[in-house]
Protein backbone atom coordinates (compact mmCIF):
# COMPACT_ATOMS: atom_id res chain seq x y z
CA UNK A 1 0.00 0.00 0.00
CA UNK A 2 2.36 2.12 0.76
CA UNK A 3 4.21 1.65 -2.54
CA UNK A 4 1.04 2.76 -4.11
CA UNK A 5 0.81 6.02 -2.15
CA UNK A 6 4.81 6.65 -2.86
CA UNK A 7 4.22 6.18 -6.27
CA UNK A 8 0.52 7.83 -6.46
CA UNK A 9 2.52 10.94 -4.94
CA UNK A 10 5.30 10.93 -7.09
CA UNK A 11 3.74 13.50 -9.85
CA UNK A 12 2.57 15.66 -6.19
CA UNK A 13 6.03 15.61 -4.84
CA UNK A 14 7.70 17.18 -7.87
CA UNK A 15 4.93 19.71 -7.92
CA UNK A 16 5.85 20.58 -4.49
CA UNK A 17 9.12 20.55 -5.08
CA UNK A 18 8.89 23.25 -7.89
CA UNK A 19 6.47 24.62 -5.64
CA UNK A 20 9.05 25.34 -3.22
CA UNK A 21 11.87 26.12 -5.90
CA UNK A 22 9.72 28.80 -7.31
CA UNK A 23 9.42 30.30 -3.61
CA UNK A 24 13.08 30.17 -3.18
CA UNK A 25 13.10 32.04 -6.41
CA UNK A 26 10.52 34.31 -5.58
CA UNK A 27 11.98 35.71 -2.10
CA UNK A 28 15.74 35.90 -3.56
CA UNK A 29 13.94 38.35 -6.16
CA UNK A 30 12.47 40.01 -3.46
CA UNK A 31 15.29 40.38 -1.36
CA UNK A 32 17.00 41.87 -5.15
CA UNK A 33 14.74 44.13 -5.24
CA UNK A 34 14.77 45.29 -2.17
CA UNK A 35 18.41 45.86 -2.28
CA UNK A 36 18.24 47.52 -5.63
CA UNK A 37 15.58 49.80 -4.46
CA UNK A 38 17.62 51.07 -1.21
CA UNK A 39 20.34 51.22 -3.76
CA UNK A 40 18.01 53.43 -5.85
CA UNK A 41 16.84 55.44 -3.30
CA UNK A 42 20.74 55.65 -1.67
CA UNK A 43 21.42 57.28 -5.33
CA UNK A 44 18.74 59.53 -5.38
CA UNK A 45 19.93 60.83 -2.18
CA UNK A 46 23.28 61.48 -3.88
CA UNK A 47 21.70 63.06 -7.12
CA UNK A 48 20.21 65.42 -4.48
CA UNK A 49 23.41 66.25 -2.72
CA UNK A 50 25.59 66.72 -6.00
CA UNK A 51 22.20 69.05 -7.61
CA UNK A 52 22.42 71.16 -4.79
CA UNK A 53 26.33 71.13 -4.76
CA UNK A 54 26.10 71.72 -8.70
CA UNK A 55 24.35 74.68 -7.86
CA UNK A 56 26.16 76.42 -4.88
CA UNK A 57 29.49 75.61 -7.11
CA UNK A 58 27.30 77.53 -10.26
CA UNK A 59 26.98 80.27 -8.20
CA UNK A 60 30.75 80.29 -6.59
CA UNK A 61 31.82 80.17 -10.32
CA UNK A 62 29.63 83.33 -11.38
CA UNK A 63 31.05 85.26 -8.45
CA UNK A 64 34.66 84.12 -9.71
CA UNK A 65 34.14 84.96 -13.24
CA UNK A 66 32.50 88.49 -12.22
CA UNK A 67 35.83 88.76 -9.95
CA UNK A 68 37.92 87.52 -12.48
CA UNK A 69 36.62 89.96 -15.07
CA UNK A 70 36.78 92.73 -12.36
CA UNK A 71 40.66 92.03 -12.01
CA UNK A 72 41.16 91.92 -15.28
CA UNK A 73 40.03 95.57 -15.86
CA UNK A 74 41.97 96.49 -12.54
CA UNK A 75 45.15 95.00 -14.58
CA UNK A 76 44.53 96.89 -17.79
CA UNK A 77 44.21 99.95 -15.49
CA UNK A 78 47.49 99.56 -14.03
CA UNK A 79 49.50 98.74 -17.07
CA UNK A 80 47.82 101.96 -18.62
CA UNK A 81 48.95 103.61 -15.52
CA UNK A 82 52.69 102.58 -15.58
CA UNK A 83 52.84 103.11 -19.34
CA UNK A 84 51.67 106.87 -18.58
CA UNK A 85 53.98 107.20 -15.77
CA UNK A 86 56.94 105.61 -17.56
CA UNK A 87 56.32 107.86 -20.32
CA UNK A 88 55.95 110.89 -18.06
CA UNK A 89 59.32 109.34 -16.13
CA UNK A 90 61.39 109.82 -19.73
CA UNK A 91 59.96 113.37 -20.24
CA UNK A 92 61.33 113.84 -16.82
CA UNK A 93 64.21 112.59 -17.17
CA UNK A 94 64.66 114.56 -20.29
CA UNK A 95 64.05 117.77 -18.61
CA UNK A 96 66.08 117.09 -15.95
CA UNK A 97 69.15 116.33 -18.46
CA UNK A 98 68.07 119.59 -19.90
CA UNK A 99 68.05 121.65 -16.71
CA UNK A 100 71.24 120.27 -15.50
CA UNK A 101 72.62 121.33 -18.83
CA UNK A 102 72.10 124.38 -18.28
CA UNK A 103 72.68 124.50 -15.00
CA UNK A 104 76.19 123.52 -15.78
CA UNK A 105 76.33 125.97 -18.40
CA UNK A 106 75.35 129.12 -15.93
CA UNK A 107 78.12 127.52 -13.29
CA UNK A 108 80.96 127.56 -16.62
CA UNK A 109 79.84 131.39 -17.38
CA UNK A 110 80.29 132.29 -13.67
Amino acid sequence: MQYLEAKSLGPLNGKIEDVQDLKRDFEDAVTKYRDFQHKNEQLAENMAVMTIQKADISKELAVLSQVLETTKAELKTCKDKIAFLTDENKVILQEKAMIQGQFKQLQDSL
